[in-house]
């Protein structure tokens, strides 16, 4: 019994020499995966469907108001499918509706329509009458800033919410009843996305609260994840109340140079605040260095100032970190979420730029 023991410990201690080595292994082995999957996938390059792009003017009868999009679809193709895209081949696509911000039109967002619907996605671009180009179109120069600031209101804010609870309306029901832009749109699977205003319209619809309300105001159950770009906190009053009932997925979106434009005193840090004030889960934060608020807007810079390659270093990225968003919350897509959740995208950012996750 005594010349047995030796050769026990032995044996034990292969055993475990034996069990060190598998882990170590197969902890290699998972982050050479996930290495891989970060390599392998691009996701700021456009997708393989051809995109058609509609103008439409809906009317909601019950509020009297007429409602401008753009529709943006996918148009799958035999050339697609045998390229691979996996969409091509789906019965449906999701659909993201876009926000634009104060004073803009239903072309605002452009870049991001795109990019998204050349990967499988229906997006409509809502024009918001009363906070649209109409306050500063046709105005001298001077006046534009008063026009632009009488239509930062509560009352356009409230116009905004409704106009997204009607689009959503409308696209249930075109969807339903086949319509050429809708026909493949997979109505269940919504999300919300905005600019500026029409950052603070997504964030109302995603479930945020006045400081002074109980209860819900804008929350559309139905969406499912939101995208804000350029966000803000403009009351500081009872922030945790006012964005603590976010429970969906929302990827928040800003600049270091993004701050103030109609002289509010706004600071980028303002434009953090609804993302720390969220409860955790599904929700991540980017911050580029030297971002301002233009370049966020998804459109033409025109004559705002010219465009720099730092705006398309940053336009890249946003495509790739929001197309990446709405293929692991609208489409299930485990790749997209590990590459968000594994720091994939830090691959693609400036050593200054900020990736947050909770």
């Amino acid at each position: 019994m005594k010349r047995a023991w030796p050769f026990f410990w032995r044996y034990l201690l292969v055993v475990a020499i034996s069990c060190v080595l598998a882990f170590v292994i197969s902890q290699n082995k998972a982050a050479a995966q996930a290495a891989a999957v970060v390599k392998a996938v691009d996701y700021s390059a456009a997708g393989l469907l051809p995109v058609k792009s509609v103008t439409q003017s809906w009317t909601d009868a019950r509020r009297t108001r007429e409602l401008p999009v753009r529709i943006y679809q996918p148009e799958p193709t035999a050339s697609s499918a045998a390229g691979g895209d996996k969409d091509a081949a789906a019965a449906r696509f999701p659909v993201i509706l876009f926000s634009h911000g104060l004073g803009g039109n239903r072309d605002g967002g452009a870049r991001w329509a795109r990019h998204w619907a050349s990967h499988g996605y229906v997006v409509v671009a809502i024009q918001h009458p009363g906070s649209d180009d109409s306050l500063w179109k046709g105005r001298a120069p001077g006046e534009v800033e008063q026009g632009l600031k009488r239509g930062m209101t509560l009352t356009n804010l409230g116009l905004r919410v409704g106009d997204v609870q009607f689009a959503i309306d409308e696209v249930v029901r075109r969807s339903a009843a086949g319509e050429t832009e809708f026909v493949r749109a997979d109505a269940k699977k919504l999300g919300m996305s905005g600019h500026s205003f029409g950052a603070q319209t997504t964030l109302s619809v995603a479930g945020q609260k006045a400081p002074t309300l109980g209860g819900q105001s804008g929350l559309d159950l139905r969406i499912v994840a939101a995208v804000a770009f350029s966000p803000n906190a403009r009351n500081k009053n009872r922030l945790p109340h006012q964005f603590g009932d976010i429970r969906i997925p929302l990827m928040s979106i800003t600049g270091t140079e993004d701050g103030s434009i109609l002289g509010d005193g706004t600071r980028y840090q303002d434009r953090i605040m609804p993302w720390e004030h969220m409860p955790a889960g599904g929700k991540y934060l980017l911050v580029f260095d030297a971002g301002d608020h233009m370049v966020f807007g998804g459109h033409e810079l025109g004559g705002r100032r010219p465009e720099t390659a730092r705006d398309r270093e940053i336009q890249a990225d946003v495509n790739a970190a929001t197309l990446a968003f709405w293929n692991a919350t609208l489409k299930g897509d485990q790749a997209a979420r590990k590459w968000l959740d594994s720091g994939g995208i830090n691959v693609l950012l400036e050593s200054r730029d900020r990736f947050a996750a909770k």
